[in-house]
């Protein structure tokens, strides 16, 4: 996982990085002091401390549904669906997110128009707490997260 400030006004492709010049990156602790985003490794290999760690994060955040996305080149109407995961929104409740496959981009707004970059890969593991503003787009080679 790697975090970063992303530029104030990003042009061009969503799913490049957009980093702030020079680039600063931030660690998983400021995330969650930031942003109060909460962020895991999941070793995927090892399918109990898989289990283990998802039961976990359910009985926490009381989550009992599960939904699989993949998204890839094949998908019919893929940019719509891309332009769709990019408007910003706001939950109600705490948000879980972990990739499977691939990689993402999950942007998080932490102050009036201030946004961070997310870079998750294969086992990492996010939760954007309600009420706060994100998005999500992948990076160029698609993804698969739950």
């Amino acid at each position: 996982m790697q975090i970063w400030h992303m530029e104030s006004y990003p042009t061009g492709d969503q799913r490049m990085p957009h980093h702030v010049f020079p680039p600063k990156m931030i660690t998983t602790d400021q995330l969650f002091n930031i942003a109060g985003v909460i962020s895991y490794k999941v070793d995927l290999a090892d399918t109990l401390s898989m289990k283990k760690r998802l039961s976990y994060v359910r009985n926490e955040k009381d989550k009992i549904a599960t939904d699989v996305l993949t998204l890839d080149e094949n998908i019919m109407d893929l940019e719509d669906k891309l332009e769709t995961l990019y408007e910003p929104v706001e939950k109600d409740e705490d948000e879980v997110f972990m990739v499977l496959e691939g990689s993402m981009y999950y942007d998080v707004e932490h102050a009036d128009d201030k946004w961070i970059r997310i870079f998750l890969e294969r086992g990492d593991l996010i939760i954007i707490p309600k009420g706060k503003p994100f998005r999500c787009t992948t990076t160029s080679t698609g993804s698969k997260y739950a």
